[in-house]
């Protein structure tokens, strides 16, 4: 694990650049990225202002957290202007669920101390797939003494299953291949629905997770932006089935040639 650039030369996989592959189509990410974050919309100035607002809250020692409540700290990171909302009615709703959501999660961690990883971005190689991995950590507690005692959480905006399915893969593959043990629970806090979705990694998960990157690492073309085709989960699926069916395809056309040749050199020898 390393949480500087990736130096095994491997292809890399960002999880932010994931996550976006997933929510924002291909040509607003080409403009956004021309705009930088003046062209943010109004879920990416959201999940800006509450990190920030978590990693500040989360980083105070435990006797200042219970002075200090996490709507205050959110407060110093909220847009100022609704731009990129779709209304200033949406705006204020948006800052209402989110800052209550907030305030009830917090809550079940006021006492806890600092977690051992916050807003950190690591890189670790997974060289089974011959790729890295480079997974953003929002907070992870230590629940025990063992590597395997981990909890990891994610903040997202709203609820999108494709962001969710994919972090629970690559944060099982990181734990993995970074420390040597899965871990013991992944979280992810879906703010506007109010709903926490939580995975216990089992003994088929590994597999099943790398089995997931595998597929994110051979679109990573489309993840840097190079092609127009959708990578929506339907679509993936899609895909994989058509590339399934065209080594089909292929595999038996060459086996159709392979039986002509063979008829043709060993079939009966005519002689006029």
């Amino acid at each position: 694990m390393r949480n500087s650039d990736s130096l095994s030369g491997f292809p890399l996989l960002h999880d932010y650049q994931l996550e976006e592959m997933w929510r924002t189509p291909q040509s607003t990410r080409q403009s956004q990225g021309k705009r930088g974050r003046e062209g943010w919309n109004w879920r990416q100035r959201v999940q800006y202002a509450v990190g920030h607002a978590l990693n500040e809250y989360f980083g105070m020692e435990v006797e200042v957290r219970r002075e200090i409540p996490v709507q205050y700290v959110l407060e110093k990171w909220w847009p100022k202007q609704p731009t990129g909302f779709e209304s200033l009615f949406h705006y204020w709703d948006v800052k209402n669920k989110v800052s209550g959501e907030l305030s009830k999660i917090c809550a079940l961690y006021r006492d806890l101390s600092v977690p051992v990883m916050l807003y950190e971005q690591f890189y670790t190689p997974v060289p089974e797939l011959e790729v890295d991995i480079s997974l953003i950590v929002q907070a992870a507690w230590q629940l025990s003494a063992g590597a395997d005692s981990l909890l990891i959480q994610k903040y997202i905006v709203d609820y999108n299953p494709n962001v969710i399915h994919t972090f629970q893969h690559l944060t099982n593959v990181f734990c993995y291949y970074a420390f040597g043990a899965l871990p013991q629970l992944i979280e992810v806090y879906c703010l506007l629905e109010g709903k926490k979705i939580r995975f216990i990694p089992g003994p088929a998960s590994l597999q099943q997770s790398l089995d997931y990157v595998r597929l994110l690492r051979d679109s990573r073309e489309d993840v840097h932006a190079t092609t127009e085709r959708c990578r929506c989960g339907a679509c993936l699926g899609e895909q994989r089935s058509q590339g399934n069916s065209n080594r089909l395809d292929k595999n038996k056309k060459e086996q159709q040639e392979a039986k002509n040749r063979k008829e043709r050199s060993g079939g009966p020898l005519l002689l006029s």
